[in-house]
């Protein structure tokens, strides 16, 4: 049994099998005190966010707190907040049942020098300080698993990558247990494997030790992939609306420093339309902040809003930057793209 990392009864719902899983593979290391640094990977789109607040609601629930009311408390949004959020999960009363924390990815935000350096920082602390202070379920988010340097690789206990089907309520997750490759001592290795336990049929004593009651039916189980259910819309709202807000802000003072910057090398002052716009078509990845849809090649955008508010655009403004965000999508090709998904969906339907 020294290798099996959870007994999970059998459910014919893959997506609650994979709950359970989860359940047992990230709350029972913290309650036999063990660090639990998870690192979740992915394209931009295929769910990282997703996964990331379904560990947060699995963890949350186990201990009796409501993921809705402790949002605010569990993600850092943003390199900005690290500190103070850490300092209140780690020391403030309110918080002593909280055990999960996801720091989301924002790359986009910083250099990647910076971010490389935030992220390994970040890691550092949450392994140092969980045995003495509170143990606690860290979820990294990020696009590449070399944001992460080889040394703190060796820190981290589950990779995660994520993959999200069209049109289909949940996520598809590739869970592997890193583990240290030390045959060669001077040169030791991080490998992976893929998780690994039992699910069993009928009642049971005690599933996290294996006493089972007389006649019960046990299978090995070795998934490749295990089906993660969305969190509730409501979750998933309100941290789009948090992390609309904190970015943003970050977002706008780099497009103000970057206009003062053309104003003064160009001796004119910039269109903010069109610096909005090359900003965005350079980080394409941030899309999903400000628009809720591009449809075909009509190109009907229909901006978020909040997006007035973001970057402080007139009426007027705004419909020069959806004009002027169309063509620049057209001639990068990304609405053709679009096109071809909208048309997939179609066809899934």
């Amino acid at each position: 049994m020294k290798l099996i990392d959870f007994i999970v009864p059998y459910n014919e719902d893959q997506r609650m099998m994979g709950t359970e899983i989860c359940k047992q593979l990230f709350v029972n290391r913290i309650l036999k005190k063990k660090p639990t640094v998870i690192l979740c990977t992915g394209e931009s789109g295929e769910g990282k966010s997703y996964t990331g607040l379904k560990i947060l609601e699995i963890v949350n629930n186990y201990f009796g707190v409501d993921t809705l009311t402790h949002l605010e408390d569990c993600i850092i949004y943003t390199p900005l907040e690290y500190s103070k959020k850490m300092n209140a999960m780690l020391h403030e009363p309110r918080l002593k049942d909280c055990r999960c924390m996801i720091l989301d990815e924002a790359r986009e935000l910083v250099s990647s020098h910076l971010w490389y350096s935030f992220v390994n920082q970040a890691i550092a602390d949450v392994n140092a300080l969980h045995r003495t202070v509170k143990p606690l379920v860290f979820v990294v988010i990020v696009q590449f698993i070399k944001d992460i340097d080889p040394a703190t690789r060796r820190t981290i206990q589950y990779y995660l990558s994520c993959l999200r089907p069209l049109n289909q309520p949940h996520v598809n997750v590739f869970i592997s247990r890193l583990w240290k490759d030390e045959r060669d001592i001077e040169n030791p290795k991080i490998r992976r494997r893929n998780v690994r336990g039992y699910f069993y049929t009928g009642s049971v004593n005690d599933a996290t030790t294996g006493q089972f009651t007389p006649g019960k039916k046990m299978t090995k189980f070795t998934p490749t992939m295990i089906t993660v259910t969305l969190p509730p819309k409501e979750v998933y709202k309100e941290y789009e609306r948090i992390n609309l807000e904190r970015k943003s802000e970050i977002l706008k003072r780099k497009l103000e420093n970057l206009l003062f910057q053309i104003e003064k090398e160009m001796g004119y002052k910039s269109s903010k339309v069109d610096s909005v716009v090359n900003y965005f078509m350079e980080h394409p990845e941030l899309l999903d902040l400000i628009e809720t849809r591009r449809r075909g090649t009509k190109g009907n955008i229909v901006m978020k809003q909040d997006f007035k508010k973001m970057f402080d655009l007139s009426p007027v403004e705004i419909r020069d930057f959806q004009r002027a965000l169309h063509l620049k999508l057209e001639q990068s090709d990304l609405v053709r793209k679009d096109a071809e998904i909208e048309q997939k969906k179609e066809e899934l339907i």
